[in-house]
């Protein structure tokens, strides 16, 4: 009873993370630009209306998928990026799966 509790908390959990959320075309202006990263990397995301894209560390393009208010995952699920915009700049919050 205990694995099938943990299996359908697991489906619901990654079912959960992957859901697509629209964001609007301003609603990526806030997203788009340069963010340094407090390991030392820099994180560049570029967009075109609701569609964008993450480059870490000047590596190949990632594609985002919006799971929340300016929220992203990329395709494979290893990053989960989070916009909090402030007066004058926005932060961004990076998690790698493991």
């Amino acid at each position: 009873m205990k694995a099938l509790l943990a299996a359908a908390f697991a489906l619901l959990f990654t079912s959960a993370c992957t859901t697509q959320y629209y964001n609007a075309p301003f609603e990526m202006a806030e997203v788009v630009g340069t963010y340094s990263l407090s390991d030392g990397g820099t994180l560049r995301i570029e967009g075109r209306n609701n569609r964008a894209w993450a480059r870490l560390n000047g590596g190949e393009p990632m594609k985002l998928t919006s799971v929340g208010p300016l929220e992203f995952v990329t395709q494979d699920t290893m990053l989960h990026l989070q916009f909090e915009p402030l007066p004058f700049t926005t932060e961004v919050l990076v998690r790698r799966s493991p």
